[in-house]
């Protein structure tokens, strides 16, 4: 028996609710600074953490006074990388994040930080900037995380930005502080990964549309 076409445009009007979806993220970069090697002289004022200073994590280029700080989270090589004073680290080779028109997401965890004096602690007037740059060094995005003051221990919290490709060639991770003079830490960071925005499938929504198409021809033609 064949379908009204009432019947029919509500079957149509549900395969494009059930076809409707997203593509899966595609993760570009992941970084935990389990790589670091440094020197350990101190523990962290009120948390007891092992700290150290002039380290390297493979991959990043560090540089400003100390760099790179370092705070061993757990006693067993989970390090989170620490931002002193004009600290700053750049990612060594640029990654493939930056094709034209589309989203990508950059996310980590991070807090306030100190050495093993109270007076290096971060305050509320501290950050930390995570800037993504061009090959040719000018900022594509830039994003500012204000942790608080520093409570007795180190404490991260996920936070994330997200930022649209121009495709320019390939970009660049560059983490500094916000108050590069203030004898202070702006902050810590942990788990950094850039990855691709979900998008909403298409193939069978255009399948759907092209049905519903041909629906309304034949009541015209009705």
């Amino acid at each position: 028996m064949m379908k009204s076409p009432h019947t029919l445009g509500r079957l149509l009007s549900g395969l494009l609710l059930i076809t409707a979806g997203t593509t899966h993220a595609s993760l570009i970069l992941n970084e935990n600074f389990n790589s670091y090697i440094g020197n350990y002289n101190n523990q962290q004022y009120d948390s007891g953490l092992n700290v150290s200073f002039g380290g390297t994590v493979a991959g990043w280029n560090g540089s400003g006074e100390g760099a790179i700080h370092a705070v061993n989270l757990n006693g067993t090589g989970n390090f989170a990388a620490m931002f002193y004073r004009d600290n700053v680290i750049t990612l060594a080779l640029p990654i493939a994040a930056n094709d034209l028109g589309v989203g990508y997401t950059v996310a980590f965890d991070a807090g306030p930080a100190v050495y093993a004096y109270a007076i290096q602690q971060t305050t509320a007037a501290d950050g930390l900037i995570v800037e993504i740059l061009r090959g040719n060094n000018s900022v594509l995005s830039q994003f500012t995380f204000m942790p608080g003051a520093w409570a007795g221990s180190e404490t991260l919290v996920p936070s994330s930005f997200q930022y649209t490709g121009d495709g320019s060639g390939g970009i660049s991770v560059r983490i500094q502080t916000v108050r590069p003079t203030a004898d202070a830490f702006g902050g810590a960071i942990d788990n950094l990964s850039v990855s691709s925005v979900p998008e909403p499938t298409t193939t069978l929504l255009a399948i759907g549309s092209g049905a519903m198409l041909l629906l309304r021809r034949r009541r015209a033609t009705v």
